[in-house]
């Protein structure tokens, strides 16, 4: 009896699932902009002080952030998608990506000299902090915070 319980007592043990590890999450982020004339649109990413890294063999125009941490691509739509319909706030975004930026008032005065559809700013209830969201002239909506708006995050 008692090599049976022992057994089973192994078996139960060996039979258990491992527990598995937390996975590990970093960040090297791309974030993807469609558009159905990537070269038109990335002027205006272009005047917002985004620096060109390279163009693809199919038209996409890829920026690579600061320190080449990320990069934002403007590439090409999917055949027979439509474009966003305008958007009156950034809550209509589906996803939001948020750059950090040395100067929030520059980006918003390029943004409005260039075409934004949409300049809205979010302010923190916790810290002195104001997130602008920009509606680009096809309706993405991408965030600009202050450089070091989250000191928990180490920004290059």
């Amino acid at each position: 009896m008692k090599k049976a319980i022992g057994a089973l007592f192994c078996a139960a043990i060996f039979a258990a699932p491992a527990i598995a590890e937390t996975p590990v999450f970093s960040a090297a982020p791309t974030i993807l902009v469609r558009s159905p004339n990537p070269a038109e649109l990335a002027k205006f990413y272009i005047a917002l002080g985004f620096k060109t890294d390279r163009v693809t063999s199919n038209g996409g125009v890829i920026f690579h952030l600061e320190g080449d941490v990320g990069s934002l691509e403007v590439i090409q739509m999917d055949p027979n998608t439509q474009p966003a319909m305008g958007k009156t706030s950034r809550t209509q975004q589906g996803v939001v990506a948020i750059f950090e930026v040395s100067d929030q008032d520059e980006v918003i005065r390029r943004a409005k000299e260039n075409g934004a559809t949409l300049v809205e700013p979010w302010h923190a209830s916790d810290r002195p902090v104001t997130i602008y969201y920009i509606g680009d002239p096809e309706n993405n909506i991408l965030g600009f915070a202050p450089r070091h708006h989250n000191p928990t995050i180490k920004t290059p």
